[in-house]
């Protein structure tokens, strides 16, 4: 098992319901071995075009334990949000570390 980030892209749907799946998501991910190491508020492209209204960057042990993370009942609720009120046009992309 190696070392996974998650480059995480989103727009925002409605900010209550974002400011309140934000203000939370950090102690689900902490509880899996995840950190998030880079919130980007205000994206830009060096090169093409992006549509977005914030990416996130977050640091695994493993692919596996991101995934775990992302099933796990702790986050049920917050995906619940995420995906009702929070967030659209979602992508998380997994990039795994290289050696």
């Amino acid at each position: 098992m190696s070392k996974t980030y998650l480059y995480i892209q989103f727009k925002i749907k409605e900010m209550e319901a974002f400011q309140q799946y934000a203000a939370n998501v950090s102690d689900t991910v902490a509880l899996y071995g995840g950190k998030t190491i880079a919130v980007n508020k205000e994206p830009s492209a060096l090169h093409g075009s992006v549509d977005i209204d914030a990416s996130v960057i977050q640091e695994w042990p493993s692919l596996e334990a991101a995934q775990a993370w992302l099933d796990s009942p702790e986050y049920a609720p917050l995906k619940q949000l995420r995906d009702d009120r929070a967030l659209s046009d979602l992508k998380i992309i997994p990039v795994p570390a290289l050696s």
